[in-house]
């Protein structure tokens, strides 16, 4: 890879993009570069929020083109038959993916937070 344009890179990802805490690219199947800025390391644990979510799209519109997945309004437990429905777990049996995708499944959000070891 050229120094010079990797150099231009970071600079610009140090100024510009200030949430970026870290870069990795594959090239068929081989790691060829890998830098971590804030003082992240290849270890450290970030929250990524929605970025999560968009990649999750793309890979559920993939598996929607290839048949894997009806549609988006197919129920989750589709996917999981061993999983035995609970007494009074109505609402888990009719969440869709699209509901999953979405984050309009009726469940609160919980997120544990490892520095501090609490949930939120």
């Amino acid at each position: 890879m050229d120094q010079k344009r990797i150099r231009k890179l970071e600079q610009k990802i140090s100024t510009d993009y200030g949430n970026t805490t870290g870069v990795a690219v594959l090239k068929e199947g081989k790691l060829v570069y890998e830098k971590y800025f804030k003082g992240c390391t290849r270890e450290s644990q970030v929250h990524v929020y929605s970025v999560t979510k968009s990649i999750i799209s793309i890979l559920i519109g993939i598996a929607v083109d290839r048949g894997y997945i009806q549609s988006i309004d197919q129920k989750v437990l589709d996917f999981f038959p061993e999983y035995i429905v609970r007494k009074r777990e109505n609402t888990i049996q009719n969440i869709t993916v699209k509901d999953m995708l979405t984050m309009t499944a009726p469940y609160k959000y919980r997120f544990f937070c490892s520095i501090c070891e609490i949930f939120y």
